[in-house]
């Protein structure tokens, strides 16, 4: 495989050569007209500043920014990978690219209006719609004394009781359209997305098959009147959408757990953990043969993954170019990006970069490839 940087390095000794020999015939290249600034100081032409392009600090984001590098590169615009942030987001703007997952910026800016309107447990079975219960606030089981309900959640939601419970109608979390609009409004002045990832960031309740099988777990509602002895990853999921589990699923975890030293994925094969909110593109997911249980009424929310920047300093071409490549940021394309920066074949980020870019259809197939 040729390593990435050598074609650049051909180049540069090719453009020393034809300096040297211009130099020796007697002629100096000419430099083009430049333009005074207001300060009296001559300002660069725009696509002399390279294009820095910032993502976030999970490793699969920081690889897609060397992918647009790459790219962008092959299309004549001058571009760098800056430093990595925890909020990429506030890095866009003029000749700065943010690569941003919509998901993880709603989640820390605007959780409450990402996690959407949550309904109020029904006050009595004729309120609820479905199901009795024998005591409204203890979620007692129909077949139970009232004399002796199940103990109510310390959140008031009567769902850790081992049995299920009735549950109230809601609206669906954002789809990825809906979290776009979310985070919209919290991009710098003068910022937009200028590109948007094919494929959605859906989050999903993720489990073993052994658990899935021995529970008959097939939706997200199914987990209603389990969670009591269920431990939940990660921490963060329960600040986000625990009250809309409690709610909407029935859904009240024991506990809920920060990722160990494997991730999400690994806390769930080593029995750490029960279940796991993870993207639904997570290459774990397959390759540890985890379940993920259906959401049909749409629970748990999706996003995309943006290019955000000043859309009026981009260099000509820069937009369709980022573009190129979100439109093969599909699910699959996307699982490889993480499947290459973090899997136990990951390449170094140059050589992963080159890989997915061949994978995606937007560089040819080296002929010593096979």
């Amino acid at each position: 495989m040729t390593r990435p940087g050598a074609p650049r390095r051909v180049g540069s000794l090719l453009a020393s050569g034809a300096l040297a020999a211009a130099l020796l015939a007697g002629c100096t290249p000419q430099p083009g007209p430049e333009e005074p600034t207001a300060g009296g100081t001559v300002a660069a032409p725009a696509s002399d500043t390279p294009l820095a392009l910032i993502a976030g600090t999970r490793p699969e984001e920081q690889l897609l920014a060397v992918v647009l590098e790459r790219h962008l590169e092959s299309e004549g615009i001058a571009a760098e990978v800056g430093e990595p942030s925890a909020e990429p987001w506030g890095a866009a703007g003029a000749h700065q690219v943010a690569v941003v997952d919509t998901l993880a910026m709603a989640s820390k800016l605007a959780p409450d209006t990402l996690a959407g309107e949550v309904p109020t447990p029904a006050p009595s079975p004729e309120s609820s719609g479905s199901g009795s219960r024998t005591d409204a606030g203890s979620g007692a089981s129909p077949d139970a004394a009232a004399s002796d309900p199940a103990p109510a959640s310390p959140t008031g939601h009567p769902t850790a009781t081992g049995s299920a419970t009735p549950l109230p109608e809601g609206r669906p979390a954002a789809d990825a359209q809906g979290t776009t609009a979310i985070v919209t409004e919290y991009l710098p002045e003068g910022t937009e997305a200028v590109a948007s990832s094919a494929g959605t960031t859906r989050l999903q309740a993720v489990a073993t098959t052994a658990l899935t099988g021995l529970y008959e777990l097939e939706d997200l509602t199914d987990l209603n009147g389990l969670c009591d002895r269920l431990v939940f990853s990660p921490q963060a999921g329960a600040a986000v959408y625990g009250e809309r589990l409690q709610a909407l699923a029935g859904c009240e975890p024991a506990e809920w757990v920060e990722p160990g030293d494997r991730g999400v994925a690994g806390d769930l094969v080593s029995g750490r953990a029960d279940v796991a909110l993870m993207y639904g593109t997570d290459p774990a997911i397959s390759d540890q043969a985890l379940e993920p249980l259906a959401d049909q009424s749409r629970i748990l929310p999706e996003g995309r993954v943006l290019m955000v920047a000043d859309p009026e300093a981009l260099p000509d071409g820069a937009d369709a170019a980022l573009q190129a490549v979100a439109d093969r940021l599909d699910g699959e394309m996307l699982a490889e990006l993480q499947r290459l920066s973090t899997g136990p074949d990951r390449l170094d980020r140059e050589e992963a970069a080159h890989f997915w870019m061949v994978a995606a259809g937007l560089e040819p197939t080296p002929d010593d490839w096979f």
